[in-house]
């Protein structure tokens, strides 16, 4: 055990092994209690490929709709499936000799957290998305379908005049982040979510700064813009109406 935990703290470091063994714990004690740290970037849509011409020619992109049978190959479950479409996001799917190899989701304006009562709302209007589950299947994850996925999203969002995509991924998975920072993605700052039944405290480096929900119908809304853009992202005393909200 004492070699686990520092194997953790290792990989991890100090505050986010912490996180991860609290979550860890909470799991352990009860499926109602879950500690969820993040980390939120924000990612310039370009007009550089992400992949050379003799790879990107070999993959299709198109949406995947409510009703299409790739549906049914991804893994989350059917109410969370369900719940996307329902806030008219885009699944964006890419597709070698026909078969679906990875997809990617992302909504317009705002996205409803379904881990998490969030709502991330992203600026400038009209020209940002928040993208979230970019998903590979495992059959081909030992090649270029990770690239070919964001390949095709940047192209597709390019097209719509997008400038700016926003994540947030686990700060638990390294993997995550090391691979939107080599395609440019920064980051913007912090969310920790500590979920104790009906009960959920939020802390992050974004305005409102301090959330306390007593019910699953309360959320807390983060807004997101890039750094510099100006009117987010500011600290409390730019906020004369700060306030915890409940």
């Amino acid at each position: 055990m004492v070699h686990k935990l520092v194997e953790v703290y290792r990989q991890y470091g100090l505050v986010t092994g912490l996180f991860y063994g609290i979550d860890r714990v909470l799991q352990r004690l009860s499926s109602r209690l879950r500690l969820y740290a993040y980390e939120i970037m924000v990612q310039p849509i370009t007009d550089q490929p992400f992949l050379p011409e003799r790879y990107a020619r070999r993959l299709e992109f198109r949406e995947i709709r409510r009703g299409d049978p790739e549906v049914a190959l991804m893994p989350a479950r059917p109410d969370i499936k369900e719940a996307r479409f329902a806030q008219n996001a885009v699944c964006l799917g890419a597709f070698r000799e026909g078969r679906l190899i990875g997809y990617l989701w992302f909504c317009y304006g705002q996205y409803e957290e379904d881990e998490a009562r969030c709502t991330y709302v992203v600026a400038p209007k009209g020209e940002a998305v928040f993208d979230y589950d970019l998903y590979i299947l495992p059959e081909h994850r030992m090649g270029y379908a990770f690239a070919g996925v964001w390949h095709g999203a940047n192209q597709y969002l390019r097209k719509r005049a997008i400038r700016y995509t926003f994540s947030r991924y686990t700060r638990f998975n390294l993997a995550s982040r090391r691979a939107h920072e080599r395609l440019g993605g920064r980051p913007l700052g912090t969310a920790v979510f500590l979920q104790l039944g009906p009960i959920q405290l939020m802390a992050a480096s974004l305005w409102p700064f301090v959330h306390i929900s007593m019910s699953p119908s309360r959320r807390v809304r983060l807004a997101l813009r890039p750094a510099g853009a100006g009117g987010a992202n500011r600290s409390r005393s730019d906020h004369p109406e700060y306030r915890c909200k409940t």
